[in-house]
């Protein structure tokens, strides 16, 4: 199984997304990823792992946006 979840905002989203992917972490737990976009400009941060092991304070500093997709993959 696998869970997504997208967000658009008004303010900086990843912080959502990655809540919202620790949630959904029974549905998939071999990988995760989110992608956010700023102005046109993509920036996308996956590995395989838990999701608070994916996502570090660094790697969630680079990625800015108001719009966004997450994602959990078994």
């Amino acid at each position: 199984m696998c869970g997504l979840v997208g967000l658009v905002g008004k303010s900086e989203v990843a912080p959502d997304i990655y809540d919202a992917l620790t949630v959904l972490q029974h549905r998939g737990q071999d990988a995760a990823g989110i992608m956010t976009c700023n102005g046109g400009r993509f920036s996308l941060r996956k590995s395989e792992g838990l999701v608070r092991d994916v996502f570090r304070q660094q790697h969630m500093q680079k990625l800015r946006g108001t719009i966004g997709v997450g994602h959990v993959r078994y």
